[in-house]
Formats: C-alpha cells, structure tokens, sequence
C-alpha cells in the first residue's frame, strides 16, 4: 500500500484479486448467520454497503419483497460484477436489488441513496477497514430513517491475531496499512462509538467459529512463522510494501511477545455484531 494510496485505492486493490474466488470460503455461511440477527421485513428499504458479491443483499431481497428495495454499494468493480450475475440469474432479485458503485464512507451524490430514507443499514465484514469508524457511523446515520437500524460486525480483538500486530508494526514504521482494528479493545469498544453518534445499541451477539477454528494459542517461537503467513496470506498480500516485508520482522516479534500470556498468544474466532437503532 504506497504511502499515497487510499484506504478506498487499497480496498479496491484487494478485493479485486480475491472477487472471483471470494465465495469459497466461510463468507456465504457466516453471511446466513449475520443475517439471522437483521431486524428486516416486508416493505423495508435497505442499504447494504460495502455490499460485495451481494450475500447480505440477497438475503435482504427474500425478506423485504416487492415493495420493498435493497441497495447495494461497494466501491469494488470486480467485487459489484460477482454480484450482479445473481441478478442476471433472478428476476426477482433483478427487481428488488439495485447496485451502485460508490464509496460508502461519504455517500454523498451517491444514486439510488437518499438521506433519512432507509429502514436498515448493513455492512458485513467491511467495517474495520474504514480510517474514521467514528466520522463514518455518524454520516451513516444520516440516510436512516427516524428509528431506523444499522447491522454491522467487527472483529473480536483477538480474531486475526497476526493481521492486527501487523498493522500496529506498520504504524510504528508511519506505513499506511489498509485495515483499522486498533480501536478495538473488547466488545464494548463499538458500542460506545454508537451510542456516541445517536444510537441505542439495542443487541450485541458475538459469533463464534467463524472459520470453524475456535480459540487456538501459539508459542513465543511461532513468530516467525506468523509474520511469514500474514504477509503472504490472501488478505494482505497485494497490500504489503516490501518495506514492510523487509524492516517489519523484528518488529513483528516485538509485538508477538507483547501480546503473549503465560508464554501463548491467543487468536479468536469471533466476530460481533451489532444491532443499533438511530435516535
């Protein structure tokens, strides 16, 4: 990710390469899950963003029926391509789904999105890439209706242990990294950003298995290891400078052994999701 490259640039580089491919993976089951949570129903108007190949949206059309819509924006042309061949497949999904390339942190002159005009806002495993998630809930909030619901997930501070100590190294190096999770210190971390931004957080469920790993724990001597598998991995690959190749290993260990207990790193398999309603 060069030093100019923004977050939406760095977004769009990744989830290009991963677009075709992206459903083979855990993503359309813990998509099912994410939605058994989601307060939708017939007549409702729901924006999805950071929408995808559109596995949320999908779901949201069974739900919402003819007279209602859901719009889905994502700033991804690779990503709104997958998504668009349900469409094509569907005729009922090519009437209640509508998708729009945009960025979905300032949707101003965004088409199909109006202020003050959506019963429900979803974002599934997006959030944590955002720079702001402060400024971002607050203009989210601004195209919901008065009493209208956002759905949307974080990771637990555990959950890609070696991802997150990874982009701490990249901020003691001032390298631009393209995820956010810093913020993140426990289950409450999110829910006092909402009710800060005039929410009432009104469900928090934490998803476990996400992968179907559970809890797991590393020695101190794994971090070498790690750092080879976080840099290399499909989600950060394209997106790690050779810099930070090169000058974030002793780095990397440094924050390895910071993050041990008794000798062992924790990594989680839990995501959380919030149900906040605007007030």
């Amino acid at each position: 990710m060069p030093s100019t490259e923004s977050q939406s640039d760095a977004a769009q580089r990744m989830y290009t390469e991963r677009a075709t491919n992206y459903e083979d993976s855990w993503h359309p089951d813990y998509s099912k899950r994410f939605m058994e949570l989601v307060p939708i129903k017939s007549g409702d108007r729901v924006l999805d963003l950071a929408c995808g190949t559109g596995l949320e949206a999908v779901i949201a059309a069974r739900h919402v029926g003819d007279d209602g819509i859901v719009i889905g924006v994502d700033i991804t042309e690779a990503m709104l391509s997958e998504a668009s061949k349900k469409l094509d497949h569907d005729e009922t999904l090519y009437r209640r789904i509508k998708l729009v390339r945009h960025s979905v942190t300032d949707l101003t002159g965004c088409p199909n999105v109006d202020r003050d005009s959506f019963d429900v806002i979803l974002c599934s495993n997006a959030f944590v890439l955002f720079e702001n998630p402060e400024e971002v809930v607050a203009h989210w909030r601004g195209y919901l209706k008065p009493g209208g619901r956002v759905a949307i997930d974080i990771t637990h501070e555990y959950n890609l242990r070696s991802g997150l100590l990874l982009e701490k190294v990249a901020r003691r190096l001032g390298m631009p990294f393209p995820s956010n999770r810093s913020w993140i210190k426990s289950k409450e971390s999110f829910s006092e950003i909402l009710e800060s931004r005039g929410f009432v957080v009104e469900k928090v469920e934490a998803l476990e298995k996400i992968v179907g790993l559970g809890s797991t724990y590393f020695g101190l001597d794994k971090a070498d290891e790690q750092f080879g598998y976080v840099v290399n991995g499909p989600l950060t690959a394209s997106i790690v400078t050779e810099e930070l190749r090169v000058k974030g290993r002793e780095y990397f260990k440094e924050e390895w052994h910071n993050a041990a207990v008794d000798g062992k790193v924790e990594v989680s398999d839990i995501l959380y999701v919030y149900i906040a309603r605007k007030i």
